[in-house]
Formats: C-alpha cells, structure tokens, sequence
C-alpha cells in the first residue's frame, strides 16, 4: 500500500510519457521553426523545475497540503496548449473590434496600423518609414490601443485564464485552508510563462538584432516576466481564499498589475517612434522601462505579503 506521499507523487501512464516525451518534443518543434531558439529554450523551464522540487520537499512533510501531482500535471498541458489556444482566439476577436471601433471609417488606415503593430524590428526601414512610425506612434489611437491591449487583452483576458485553474480546485473540493489553491495557480502560470517566454525568444531570433539583445530579452522574459506571472498567480490564489464568490474581487489586483507593467513597456517603445513592441535603445527610455517594471513588481510582493498576512492572522473569506 502506498504512503500518502507516494500517493500524492503517482503518475499515470499517460502521465509519465508527457513528463519523458513532452519536454523534448517541445524543443524539437521550436528546432523545426528556429534552432537558434531551440538551443535556449530549456531556460524558459528553470522556474517550472524549481517549483516542482519544492512542491516534492513539502510533499514529503505535508502531502495532506498539496495538490496531487498528475493533476498538477494535466494543468500545465492544458493551460498551455488548449487554454492559450483559447486565450489567442478571445484576444484576436478583442483586438479586431477594438481596430474596427479606433478606424471606423478607413480600413486602408487600419490596415496600415496593423502592418506597422506587427513589426518586432525597425532594422532596414528607410527614415521615412520611420517618420511615419513616429508619427503613428504619437497617435491617439496608438495609445488607446495600447491602453485596451495592455489592461483587457494581456491583463484580464490571461489573469482571467491562470484563474481558471483556481476555479478547477474549488468545484473538486480542494480544501482553501491548505496550499493546493497555490499549486494549481502556479502550475497554470509556470506553463503560460514557459510558452510565452519561447515566443518571444523565438520573435526576438528572428529579428536578426543580434547577441545582446537576444541575451537582455532572456534575461528579462526568464526572471521579470515568469516572476511577474508568478506573483499575480499567487496574489489570484490567496485572495481566492478570501473572495470565493467574487471573480472580480479575486483576480482585480492582478490585472491592474499586469496591465500596468504592460502599460509601462508599450509607453517606452513608443517614446522612441515605435508602433507595438520594439525593444527601447535609448539608455533612458530602457532605465525607466525597467524601473517602472521593477516597481510593478514591488507593489505585486507587497500585496502577496499583506494577503498572506491576513491569511495567517484569520482574516478568512468574505463575499
């Protein structure tokens, strides 16, 4: 008879293939697309090993605490491949109204603001297209755009999604006493992080900018951007504890404070004349990118500290 730490720590079959096969499968297909990437992309599952040694240790002194590991399992895979597949669909239908509602009545306009939004690189653009980027750039409907994108289509719509497991957790009748609300948010939110930071490793390879930039895009995807993903996934689930009946009150917090660190970036690409994403240059603009990101993060500490706080002196759920 297994002990109730074995228990806990069993996988499936179909469970352990995922766990052999699914790593190196991952990094193949990244190696079909850019081998360049592929070489780096084990990085992006530093924090996922990290977390899960520490979710074995605690196993071992509390299982009655965690969350069992297949199931924990299954939520990375799914968050990550059907969960954001979902998450693209709702985020490319929110930016289309949101193009159709800024460009009423020009689709050439719209057409060219998309066309300038989708470029990852100003490399080989004449000076004329870069004074039409700056001048799209200083636009309102630049900044309304980036205003939805950064609060509604990042920070809602992906809080909303690194909730859903939360949500798994209650109707399973998994105890909000104990840690396993924590476990299953980090298992949602390490998978998300995984995938986005290979994406934007990949976008960032294939703009050809060479080394340093490919070095300070890891560097700031692998520890601020997985560490910001962790923190609102953390914040959603101690605060789930506290606000079981109310969606908003829950995850609220988190999408201000990914929202506003997305905010932050897009206002620093377009003080340097950019339309969408384009890494800063300017010594300036990259200092307060990353003092601003750096300050989203303080504050996200902060409230996970107060909500733990509150927790432990039993100020328990409210509606």
């Amino acid at each position: 008879m297994m002990s109730p730490q074995e228990k806990n720590a069993s996988l499936s079959l179909p469970a352990r293939l995922v766990c052999y096969l699914g790593p190196p499968a991952v990094v193949l297909l990244i190696c079909i697309i850019s081998p360049f990437t592929a070489l780096f992309s084990p990085l992006a599952f530093l924090s996922t090993t990290f977390f899960y040694r520490k979710w074995r240790a605690s196993n071992e002194i509390n299982p009655s605490s965690r969350a069992p590991l297949e199931s924990l399992l299954w939520t990375y895979v799914s968050m990550g491949t059907i969960g954001l597949a979902a998450v693209l669909l709702v985020q490319t239908a929110i930016s289309s109204a949101t193009m159709t509602l800024l460009f009423p009545f020009s689709a050439s306009a719209k057409n060219d603001f998309l066309t300038e939004f989708s470029r990852s690189t100003n490399n080989d653009l004449s000076s004329s297209q870069l004074a039409h980027r700056a001048t799209l750039a200083r636009s309102w409907q630049n900044w309304g755009f980036n205003a939805v994108l950064a609060y509604i289509i990042a920070g809602l719509v992906e809080e909303t999604l690194k909730y859903l497991p939360i949500v798994y957790a209650h109707r399973h009748g998994s105890s909000t006493a104990s840690m396993v609300y924590l476990d299953y948010a980090l298992a949602g939110a390490l998978s998300f992080g995984v995938v986005e930071t290979i994406g934007f490793l990949a976008v960032v390879a294939g703009s050809h900018e060479g080394w340093g930039r490919f070095a300070l895009t890891a560097l700031e995807r692998i520890i601020g951007g997985a560490l910001g993903h962790l923190l609102t996934a953390v914040l959603t689930a101690l605060r789930a504890i506290r606000y079981e009946s109310s969606w908003w009150r829950t995850i609220g917090p988190s999408v201000l404070l990914h929202g506003s660190w997305n905010f932050v970036a897009m206002v620093a690409s377009a003080r340097e004349g950019n339309v969408g994403w384009v890494h800063p240059t300017g010594m300036g603009n990259t200092v307060g990118m990353l003092s601003g990101v750096v300050g989203m993060l303080v504050v996200a500490v902060w409230l996970v500290r107060e909500e733990w706080l509150a927790l432990k002196e039993g100020k328990g759920k409210e509606n």
